[in-house]
């Protein structure tokens, strides 16, 4: 019984190690690749945050809000990430100014 009673622990304690702590929030990502984000619409929930991840080798982008809340990456990147992390439901629409055809949209529930 004790070895199994340990097994059964080390299981238990492994599962709560390996689990999210409560409350934690994960990042949906969109990757801007070939002039384009690779998700034009995002649904997420109130809390979590968008990831943008800059993987369009030698072509600067930046990502900027169209209305409120404003956010805006730097006005122009070519590698990193830019993340923002939306506390109220609503549709939140977005461009990347240097190239005003690449348009997204975050919606949060």
């Amino acid at each position: 019984m004790g070895r199994r009673f340990l097994i059964l622990a080390l299981l238990v304690v492994s599962a709560v190690a390996a689990a999210p702590a409560a409350g934690a929030r994960t990042a949906t990502t969109v990757v801007i690749r070939n002039i384009d984000f690779s998700r034009h619409t995002v649904r997420i929930h109130r809390g979590e945050s968008v990831r943008w991840r800059f993987a369009d080798a030698g072509v600067s982008h930046n990502v900027t809000s169209r209305g409120r809340p404003h956010f805006r990456s730097s006005k122009s990147m070519l590698t990193g990430t830019y993340t923002v992390r939306f506390t109220r439901p609503g549709t939140y629409r977005y461009v990347c100014t240097i190239h005003p055809n690449m348009k997204g949209r975050v919606i949060v529930g």
